[in-house]
């Protein structure tokens, strides 16, 4: 479902048809229209302009695995599409300044012409195929997260093996369709996971990204852009230990660093230990982590989650949640607005943390 400031919802049914439903009443307020395969696996729309787009995964329903638009100004509401023949989409697709349509494949059998183990970048219009990156060792677990370093508009992406690899917007895989900007070392221990189901990023002002973390360099007054990984089980031996040892789970923050196509990503903080963390949010510069308490596949026993705010420059821990939070949260029910972080569970409760918002130097994404 997708909800726009004009009154209305999207909804797509079961049966692949999209609903234009006006929310005061609830009811249809156009005629329904033929979107996606019956029975898809769908990720969350997204709108950009008068177009809506989703990705179908899993060969659900006999779908295909590829990305849709639909044209929501038309009468008609013509539906372009892109098939994947390879790989399922990996989370949720993005869109560059541009509105080039970017997103993650990963593994699979290909056929034809196609893609896993990939990045591409779609026409916006007609989901035509633009250019690639694809390498077999880069099996991607996150969606495509897009960042502007330098100029340049870097597609950033992780790895099951535990790589953040970075994508020159311009030219996703050079003329080789296999050459990245960067990829880093593995970020994992043995049997860990990244937990997110996309990296988080933002960028640090000019004024404070010039100060330096504690032990570090001052860096020159340009702004600083930074990822956040989110890992469950143990990390990769000679990260930094801002908060301690790890074992179940922590948020990593690297910082992109180099200059021209030379772009690198260094850790330069870790969160304290956090089963399961999810995807975290930035607020003005502190960095809001949820440790979600979700199930073990070992045990299927869950724990409390609990919120934590950190400086995003330093890693200094700033506030917890501690025993608020009753029993875990619910996958994907954690978000910020009007000035509180939002967190749904698993018993259908839903809790407001308000926080003070005077970090205004700088800017989330």
């Amino acid at each position: 479902m997708l909800f726009r400031p004009s009154g209305v919802a999207y909804v797509i049914a079961s049966d692949g048809m999209l609903h234009v439903v006006g929310l005061p009443s609830g009811k249809d307020i156009q005629p329904p229209a033929a979107f996606l395969p019956a029975n898809a696996r769908w990720s969350a729309p997204v709108g950009v302009g008068t177009k809506l787009y989703a990705a179908t995964s899993a060969e659900c329903g006999g779908a295909p695995s590829g990305v849709w638009s639909i044209d929501l100004d038309s009468d008609r509401k013509p539906v372009s599409s892109w098939k994947t023949n390879g790989g399922n989409i990996v989370g949720a697709v993005a869109f560059t300044p541009d509105n080039t349509l970017i997103a993650a494949i990963g593994p699979g059998q290909t056929s034809g012409d196609g893609k896993a183990n990939a990045i591409v970048s779609l026409d916006p219009q007609t989901l035509q195929l633009k250019d690639w990156y694809t390498q077999p060792t880069a099996e991607f677990v996150t969606g495509p997260t897009i960042v502007e370093y330098n100029g340049k508009q870097v597609i950033a992406a992780a790895t099951k093996d535990g790589r953040v690899i970075l994508l020159d917007g311009a030219s996703l895989g050079g003329a080789n369709h296999t050459t990245p900007l960067f990829a880093s070392k593995p970020l994992l221990g043995n049997a860990a996971t990244i937990s997110g189901a996309a990296l988080a990023a933002w960028q640090q002002s000019a004024a404070t990204s010039s100060q330096a973390p504690p032990g570090g360099a001052a860096s020159a007054s340009v702004p600083a852009t930074w990822l956040l990984v989110p890992v469950s089980g143990g990390l990769a031996a000679g990260l930094p230990t801002t908060n301690g040892a790890v074992s179940s789970g922590a948020v990593i923050a690297l910082k992109l660093s180099g200059s021209g196509s030379a772009a690198s990503v260094d850790p330069v903080w870790v969160s304290h230990n956090l089963p399961a963390p999810g995807t975290p949010l930035i607020v003005n510069g502190v960095v809001f982590t949820l440790a979600t308490g979700a199930p073990s596949s070992a045990t299927g026993r869950g724990a409390p989650a609990v919120v934590h705010a950190y400086d995003g420059a330093t890693g200094k821990r700033l506030w917890n949640s501690g025993p608020a939070i009753t029993t875990y949260a619910s996958p994907g029910s954690f978000w910020s607005a009007g000035g509180q972080v939002y967190i749904g569970t698993e018993d259908g409760t839903l809790y407001a943390f308000g926080f003070n918002d005077e970090r205004r130097s700088t800017t989330a994404h």
